[in-house]
């Protein structure tokens, strides 16, 4: 949100203050440059280590190394280097340092979007301030979970503790009016998006009235902030003075070399919604275009996000709908990528920590064991007696030792096999990245291209329009298609519930475009069964294609879909349509019904039509038991 660069630099300061005490002065140089400079850390950090001569030296990079990466962002790193650093500061009680090392990894799990966890450990820090009796750090740590509670849609007790970090804050305002400021504007945001906007307004206008005791330049996120409510209160022309003071705030710090990217492209997608929605289009497009240009530079996906839906509504009001179609559907892909990155990253992340604690666990129990066994042995020995007793011993630990070790090295296979998982699933979302960002935009703009040659070409005899118009209608499906198997790709593994949400959006969309009423029913005891991503998609592409005969061959006014267990794990499916039907004995299949054939094939299925000339077609698909798991690897 804007102001969190802000929020780095304030405790980015306190990191200099609180490492000011490290033993060798060339390391403190190093850990700082290495904490500030992004591109060249890792040079800072590899010169800072080789100077560490003292367990004092080790904690101060450790620590330094936990602020890094809590301000990249980076959770497991972040977490590591901070539980190694507390581990000395703990044993010396450097309360500052417990405190902030708890404060970085709490940042990290906000960015991870753990928000329980980041309030959780906030609170531990809390105790500490209080014993420190810092009124900064118990500001801090409360602001922090304000904003937690924030990002989770917890509004209330994002008030609650915004304002508690309020009363402390003020306590020191004439000191830091800053941290004050970051408070409020915790109160304000919360009450916004709670929907409680004259709240909001009163919280940001006593910002305001801090004015004499600020910098003007720090506080352009707050002139945003009330410009947005207002906007949300249908109040435009009040917010507009509001966004372009922010602008002129943030271009200002800019020429200070100031990024300000991120900020400028929320300002200026603000002020052009407000000339959309104003019927000023012409200053809406500029607008809109700045913040087009500041969100890319930014390359912040949740900007070039809001910008785009921006320019869509810009396009769908002032008679633009080649262009707005044009960027709903960048919209469809930067939402759908920002979609599957949180997914991928989180699913990496949970079968990694499952797979290896896991093994942990049960070497960990073995070794328990062990050591059980070795001592039973040898207190058997000593009572036969000593000779016989260290035979046996010396055989039986041998026999264990082996054992261990072969339980270390299937522990080994297992955390290869999931190093090889996840570079596996980084490249097919790099693939499906690559076919959002090239191939999804490419065949759009072939869209754009053929309406635009329809009005620029006039006039056209009628087998050209007929041409373009194909080419158009099979560019759209290709999209469609080129969607699912994103979709797809981006799952290592689906539940039928998933199966059935894209099914649902596909039913949906039939319906908004074919006079057809559709039924969809399928058994509870299928939900929770999982899929591999090649059986989930190839199970969708045979309903799809059922369905699609339906609708588009057999002019059906209705269809049912049916999807039922069989045994323990086998699959009926059944597609039924009131259409005009076929006779089987002198039909030629079509590519559609030889692909269905084919799809169920390679699920080693089997397939019954039956078709009934003007009263329909009944598709009945068996999948055996075996069908699920069959093709995991495929």
């Amino acid at each position: 949100m804007p102001g969190k660069r802000l929020i780095s630099s304030v405790y980015l300061a306190f990191f200099f203050l609180f490492i000011g005490n490290v033993s060798a002065q060339d390391i403190k140089k190093m850990l700082q440059k290495g904490v500030t400079s992004a591109d060249s850390s890792d040079y800072y950090f590899s010169a800072a280590k080789s100077l560490i001569k003292t367990p004092v030296d080790q904690a101060e990079f450790d620590f330094a190394k936990n602020t890094y990466f809590s301000n990249q962002g980076m959770l497991d790193s972040c977490i590591y280097y901070g539980q190694k650093a507390l581990t000395y500061f703990e044993k010396v009680n450097d309360l500052n340092k417990m405190i902030y090392a708890r404060h970085n990894m709490s940042k990290a799990y906000r960015s991870a979007g753990d928000y329980e966890q980041a309030i959780q450990i906030s609170f531990e820090a809390l105790p500490m301030a209080e014993e420190l009796k810092s009124l900064s750090w118990q500001g801090w740590l409360l602001q922090g979970i304000s904003n937690n509670y924030h990002d989770f849609s917890g509004y209330e007790k994002g008030v609650y503790y915004g304002k508690k970090a309020y009363g402390i804050l003020l306590q020191n305002l004439e000191n830091d009016p800053m941290s004050v400021v970051l408070a409020l504007n915790s109160i304000a945001i919360n009450y916004d998006d709670w929907g409680k906007y004259d709240s909001a307004l009163f919280f940001h206008s006593k910002v305001m009235e801090l004015k004499s005791s600020l910098d003007t330049l720090q506080i352009g996120f707050t002139y945003n902030n009330i410009g947005n409510t207002l906007i949300k209160l249908n109040r435009l022309e009040e917010a507009k003075p509001w966004i372009q003071t922010a602008i002129k705030i943030s271009e200002t710090n800019s020429k200070s070399g100031i990024s300000e990217d991120y900020d400028l492209a929320t300002y200026y997608t603000n002020l052009g919604r407000i000339n959309t929605k104003t019927g000023n289009f012409k200053d809406a497009g500029e607008a809109l275009n700045r913040g087009k240009f500041y969100s890319l530079r930014s390359q912040s996906k949740e900007k070039i996000g809001d910008n785009y839906e921006a320019l869509y509504e810009f396009f769908k009001n002032s008679s633009g709908p080649d262009s707005a179609l044009f960027y709903h559907e960048l919209l469809t892909q930067i939402n759908d990528s920002i979609f599957s990155e949180k997914n991928a990253q989180l699913i990496t992340e949970t079968e990694t920590k499952y797979q290896i604690a896991e093994k942990e666990r049960i070497l960990a129990e073995e070794k328990l064991k062990n050591q059980r066994i070795t001592f039973g042995a040898a207190a058997l020995g000593i009572f036969l007696m000593a000779s016989i007793g260290i035979g046996f011993l010396t055989v039986k630990q041998q026999k264990l030792k082996n054992r261990q070790q072969q339980q270390e090295i299937e522990f080994q296979k297992i955390k290869a096999q999931v190093d090889i998982q996840n570079r596996l699933q980084e490249q097919r979302f790099a693939i499906s990245r690559d076919l959002h960002d090239n191939i999804g935009v490419q065949l759009t703009f072939i869209i754009l291209s053929v309406d635009q040659l329809k009005k620029s070409l006039q006039p056209l005899s009628e087998k050209a329009l007929t041409s373009l118009d194909l080419i158009k209608s099979f560019t759209q499906s290709t999209i469609i298609e080129l969607r699912d198997t994103i979709w797809a790709m981006n799952k290592p593994e689906m539940s039928f519930a998933d199966l059935k949400e894209r099914l649902w959006g596909f039913i949906e969309k039939a319906k908004f475009s074919e006079t057809v009423a559709f039924s969809f029913e399928m058994d509870e005891a299928l939900e929770e069964m999982k899929l591999s991503s090649f059986e989930g998609i190839t199970l969708y592409r045979i309903i799809q294609e059922g369905v699609h005969n339906g609708f588009k061959h057999a002019e059906a006014g209705n269809i049912s879909i049916f999807l039922r267990k069989k045994g323990n794990d086998g699959l009926v499916i059944q597609i039924e349509d009131d259409g005009k039907g076929f006779s089987l004995e002198v039909a030629e299949f079509g590519n559609g019904i030889l692909n269905l054939r084919k799809r169920v094939s390679d699920l080693k299925g089997k397939i019954d039509i039956n078709s009934t000339i003007q009263k329909g077609t009944k598709i009945r698909i068996e999948l055996p038991e075996n069908f699920h798991g069959s093709t995991r690897n495929s």
